[in-house]
């Protein structure tokens, strides 16, 4: 159970699990490094942060992700030999197709006008709702639901297909019988007690719309909140009161939410898309405000945090920068646009 979130955080962050270099034949990839855990994730999350901030979306990055796509539409993370079969998920070896990333390439194929390979990769995910109503990382039979999973299967299949049912993050959202500390925060899953970072970020960003790319809006000072009393009690949807959560908690931090587990250090990429959330939504300009002076600090140590420059942190910023209404070419003095593009094979 702790591998899994930290493999899946280490994913949205950029950051590269191994080593190894990548094959000479990947033409368009975005990073040098090993893409094995997070090949179609960053050239998604990059495909989308340049359409965000109005780029040029280069032909060969397409190309690339679309290479990728296995023959019943899913994704894994990467195939050195796309003329292989794909492999089956296997939750217990973290291997096979994924959830996770296949959900980003259905934004980043719709963004680019790929609309039918986009629905036959939401097709997959929509065959993959567990009976709890959840999705799985690895979604293999009697894998475990989780909350980010499961947001980025609803973001994906509602962008391109009919939203599937939604009342798993509701079973993992702490509501008004929960302590006022924790209401609308969420869990990484139902077998988890406190409130997850990255999984209630993730669920505000995904279901209030970020795979549309949605045009950047005015910040009110105000955030909503669950409410608890009166006609509406306990009726808040999840995205909003999961917002709300978000919004104390960015200003409790300065701007720098923490791993969870135990684990030491800013999680940055829960960090990005707290703040992605709260500004897509136009809410919590003092968190917003905060946490973009926080990554604004941070950017270069985490960007470099393998060494080489981690076209998922890239492109996380890009979409803060668009959605906040900062220069993506001049964000804390750093051209993230130019850095992204450096990184493309």
């Amino acid at each position: 159970m702790i591998l899994k979130p930290l493999l899946a955080a280490a994913a949205a962050a950029g950051v590269l699990l191994t080593a190894a270099p990548a094959q000479a034949s990947d033409t368009g990839l975005y990073g040098a490094g090993d893409a094995t855990y997070d090949g179609v994730y960053r050239q998604s999350l990059a495909i989308l942060s340049l359409k965000a901030s109005g780029q040029k979306v280069p032909k060969d990055a397409v190309r690339w992700l679309k290479s990728q796509q296995c023959a019943d539409g899913g994704f894994m993370e990467y195939r050195a030999d796309t003329t292989s079969a794909c492999l089956p998920a296997d939750a217990t070896n973290l291997t096979g197709q994924e959830l996770n990333g296949t959900a980003l390439a259905v934004g980043a194929l719709k963004q680019t006008g790929n609309m039918k390979a986009a629905k036959k990769a939401a097709r997959w995910i929509g065959t993959k709702q567990n009976p709890d109503n959840g999705f799985s990382y690895f979604p293999e039979a009697g894998a475990t639901s989780d909350t980010s999973s499961t947001a980025l299967a609803i973001a994906a299949m509602s962008l391109v297909a009919k939203s599937p049912q939604q009342s798993y993050l509701l079973d993992v959202q702490y509501r008004c019988d929960a302590p006022a500390a924790k209401r609308g925060g969420l869990r990484f899953d139902t077998t988890m007690s406190e409130v997850n970072d990255g999984a209630t970020a993730q669920t505000a960003a995904m279901l209030g719309g970020a795979l549309t790319l949605p045009t950047p809006t005015t910040i009110k000072k105000s955030a909503p909140s669950l409410k608890c009393k009166g006609k509406g009690k306990d009726k808040t949807a999840v995205d909003t009161a999961a917002l709300g959560w978000l919004n104390k908690r960015l200003v409790a931090t300065k701007g720098k939410l923490p791993y969870g587990g135990g684990y030491p250090g800013t999680d940055y990429s829960a960090t990005a898309t707290g703040a992605l959330a709260l500004a897509n939504a136009g809410v919590g300009r003092k968190a917003v405000r905060t946490t973009v002076k926080a990554l604004k600090r941070d950017a270069e140590s985490w960007i470099t945090a393998s060494g080489a420059d981690a076209p998922g942190s890239l492109a996380w910023l890009i979409l803060v920068a668009n959605a906040t209404g900062e220069n993506p070419k001049d964000f804390g003095g750093i051209n993230l646009v130019k850095r992204l593009a450096a990184t493309k094979q």
